[in-house]
């Protein structure tokens, strides 16, 4: 495979060679730099209009972007082109979702989801995740259900094939049930709140998470049994040896995957308000050392509260986690300066002081705002000192990431700036969640304008 450098320098010699620019964006996708596919998917799509997978590389750059708008106008603009209608349909639909267009794009990747399942297409339990992930953006635990695709489409998960899996049951008295994990720090502080529903059938629960989460998770949830293991990468992973003899210690009846989690509680009536509760609190020996931590600072604060502030998403510094990844990322992290806006106003630091909660290693490429603002003493290692720093605070703001997630299973107060295309569970409108309580979503109205979101801070702590 030439490098990207090689296929540039052979596109400067044929600047409208169409293998040339065909060159230069599958090097682009093979080194992980798909957001800087455009300039070529565009001059590609002038000269050979027809093609496919131009039009397929051009939408995916928009939408890495999170140019929703343009990537709807793509779709539309080669609607005639000889797509597989279905895959056509997820596409678009897709694409309205982001928009904001939910009316027209969920009704599509529903029909997008049926037709690919009943010829048997590849792109299926895609489309079946996505119309899940859409309707959930609009707080239906509907969503749920066609959401466990994930486990078939984009998620790692483990699939033990020496334990039955769940198959829907509700009355799992007597049952010990194996639930393991997957995806990232935030679904899994988010997802664990519904253990209780588990618990309250009547199951007895061995749980695994990600070692970071550990501490944190054995001291929230004591009646389960927690082990830490790696977390899986790919689908239908078997359990690494280390772990399966403690499941095979423990002898579950059922499996089940983080995934499934929230299923026992979609299909309660009424539903659980919220549906994921506060649960977490941080271990004694974690806490101690953040009360006598808390107690100095607020000293030195008179007549100030402590908010914790969390602003930069690490994984936009990292170029091997992808691209997919790092623009989101990217879109999700506040500029430094506007940061330094917001804790440096003078309204707002007359009334209140900031902590930061990033991990030291993180804080390097996040930088610091220039005033107002101090780190955790004790420092911050694991989730377990995270939790325990944000416990002593009165409330946080955080983007969206595991440590927003973190602060609202907490029962903190959690205000979330949040871009137009963010995570369903934030909710796409309004000034709260459907999904958790004590959390204030603060939205752009402009893709990529973050002023007028820290001007809405700004009156919201002054």
């Amino acid at each position: 495979m030439p490098s990207v450098q090689e296929t540039l320098d052979a596109l400067a010699h044929a600047p409208d060679d169409i293998n040339a620019l065909r060159a230069v964006c599958t090097a682009l996708l093979e080194d992980k730099r798909d957001d800087e596919l455009l300039p070529y998917t565009s001059r590609a799509l002038a000269i050979e209009p027809r093609d496919l997978h131009f039009v397929n590389w051009h939408a995916h750059a928009l939408t890495l972007l999170g140019r929703h708008f343009d990537t709807v106008a793509t779709w539309r603009n080669y609607a005639a082109l000889p797509w597989q209608p279905a895959y056509y349909k997820m596409s678009l639909g897709q694409s309205l979702v982001m928009s904001g267009d939910v009316e027209r794009g969920i009704p599509m990747l529903h029909d997008a989801w049926r037709a690919a399942a009943a010829g048997g297409d590849w792109f299926a339990r895609k489309a079946e995740h996505l119309y899940g992930e859409a309707l959930l953006r609009t707080a239906r635990p509907a969503g749920f259900e066609p959401w466990l695709a994930r486990n078939d489409s984009d998620s790692g998960n483990y699939r033990p094939t020496d334990i039955a899996p769940w198959s829907g049951e509700q009355d799992l008295r007597g049952k010990r049930v194996l639930i393991t994990h997957q995806m990232g720090f935030g679904d899994q502080f988010l997802f664990f709140a519904n253990v209780s529903q588990w618990r309250a059938a009547g199951a007895q629960m061995m749980i695994t998470c990600d070692a970071q989460l550990h501490p944190l998770l054995q001291a929230s949830l004591p009646d389960c049994h927690v082990v830490s293991a790696a977390r899986p990468l790919h689908q239908r992973e078997a359990l690494p040896e280390a772990l399966a003899s403690q499941v095979r210690e423990f002898a579950p009846d059922l499996h089940a995957t983080l995934l499934h989690l929230p299923l026992l509680a979609a299909q309660q009536a009424p539903l659980p308000s919220p549906f994921f509760p506060a649960y977490l609190r941080a271990p004694d020996a974690e806490r101690e050392a953040a009360a006598a931590w808390a107690r100095d600072l607020r000293t030195g604060q008179p007549g100030k509260s402590l908010i914790g502030i969390f602003w930069d998403c690490n994984q936009r510094h990292a170029h091997e986690v992808g691209a997919v990844m790092r623009c989101s990322a990217i879109r999700r992290s506040l500029p430094l300066t506007e940061v330094d806006h917001l804790v440096t106003h003078p309204s707002v630091a007359a009334k209140r002081h900031f902590v930061s909660l990033h991990h030291p290693a993180v804080q390097q490429f996040a930088g610091m705002p220039s005033g107002n603002i101090s780190v955790y003493g004790p420092g911050i290692r694991t989730f377990a000192e995270t939790a325990a720093c944000i416990e002593q605070l009165d409330a946080v703001v955080a983007v969206d990431s595991g440590v927003a997630n973190l602060s609202a299973m907490l029962g903190k107060l959690t205000v979330v700036p949040l871009n137009m295309a963010s995570e369903w569970r934030w909710g796409v409108e309004g000034d709260a969640s459907p999904w958790m309580a004590n959390l204030k979503p603060l939205r752009q109205t402009l893709m990529g304008d973050w002023r007028s979101v820290i001007d809405e801070a700004i009156g919201f702590l002054s």
